[in-house]
């Protein structure tokens, strides 16, 4: 009996001075956001774009920019996203509107762009739907003014290729834009579209890549939409009064046996109007360079100004006759400008018009 206690004692003892059990605390799950990159997909994620050219209501020379009606398909695979359709009732989740805007700002997506944008979008709808699959499809239908680089030189002959980039904010590893066959054949301009001044082309779609401000390659798929003016309502703003202001002096200067003074002043009054002709066309074409072919026009009817005026100031000039070997060697050299000179213009026209052709 004293063993007994003795040992209940000495156990006691132990248990008093045996330090304190501190609890293990339980741990804590994390639950992952789901705008979380999806890591359990192959890489770089396949973003779909399917793009529709609805219309184009203006484009201008001047600002580089023009206005269209788009509407863009984007469509990728998030297995982050996808659910139990038995749990929901539905295998498609949809929002539309803001809702759509809102709850695709609570998931991963491509944070795809329209990299040149003139300005915020005119006009924004959106839809947003949710496969059960995982599929995410996200559509958009914009009213845009777009930036665009033309090229004015064969103006108004010429065709320009009105782009519409997209960009992402992932670098090439992680993304890369993709079309299928089905995106193909949604894309496009599904119909003739009627703007002043414009014959519609076809769209085709180029894939590329940007070095990025973070140094890494980011993808980029640009819509090239073709787009032919149509020269008509320009050619008789410039051709009909270069045809008057050069056809004056020529009769008069060229063909007929006026007194030296008034094929002078013909010839002085041409010259004159034809600047102001060139200062109207500025204005009223203030994105064309010098290379254009209205200013290559021009500038051809100020040369053959310049030589008629010689022409007339120095071997049709009655007082110079005998330094150009008498009365008779000028006649046969008179003869011969009079049809040369015109002739000359008017094959030198054709030809800057013809290399301006399409």
């Amino acid at each position: 009996m004293l063993l007994i206690l003795t040992g209940a004692k000495i156990a006691y003892a132990q248990e008093q001075s045996a330090p304190p059990v501190t609890p293990v605390p339980k741990p804590t799950v994390i639950a992952k956001p789901t705008n979380e990159f999806p890591s359990n997909v192959p890489k770089p994620i396949k973003v779909e774009v399917a793009l529709v050219i609805n219309n184009i209501s203006k484009i201008v020379d001047a600002t580089g920019t023009f206005t269209a009606d788009i509407d863009l398909r984007l469509r990728w695979y998030n297995p982050n996203q996808a659910f139990d359709p038995k749990t929901t009732g539905t295998s498609e989740q949809s929002f539309v509107g803001d809702d759509a805007i809102n709850k695709l700002a609570t998931i991963w997506n491509p944070k795809v762009a329209i990299a040149n944008l003139a300005e915020k979008p005119l006009k924004q709808e959106s839809e947003l739907y949710l496969n059960a699959n995982g599929t995410v499809i996200y559509l958009q239908r914009l009213t845009v003014t777009l930036e665009a680089k033309y090229k004015l030189a064969n103006f108004p002959f010429d065709i320009q290729t009105l782009p519409i980039r997209l960009i992402s904010k992932y670098n090439s590893n992680k993304i890369v834009f993709w079309q299928t066959q089905d995106d193909i054949d949604f894309s496009g301009i599904p119909q003739e579209i009627r703007l002043s001044g414009w014959n519609t082309g076809g769209v085709s779609f180029v894939p590329s890549s940007f070095k990025g401000l973070d140094g890494d390659l980011h993808p980029q798929l640009e819509a090239q939409i073709s787009m032919k003016r149509n020269p008509a309502s320009h050619l008789p703003n410039v051709f009909i009064p270069l045809f008057l202001v050069l056809l004056v002096p020529t009769i008069v200067a060229l063909w007929t046996n006026t007194d030296l003074d008034k094929r002078i002043s013909a010839w002085a009054g041409s010259i004159l109007t034809m600047v102001a002709l060139s200062f109207t066309l500025s204005v009223r074409y203030p994105a064309l360079g010098v290379e254009n072919v209205f200013f290559q026009v021009i500038f051809l009817g100020f040369a053959f100004q310049f030589l008629g005026l010689a022409a007339n100031a120095t071997i049709m000039n009655p007082s110079l006759e005998k330094l150009f070997g008498g009365k008779y060697i000028v006649a046969e050299i008179s003869n011969f400008l009079r049809w040369s000179l015109p002739l000359g213009l008017i094959i030198l026209i054709t030809r800057v018009v013809l290399l301006a052709l399409p």
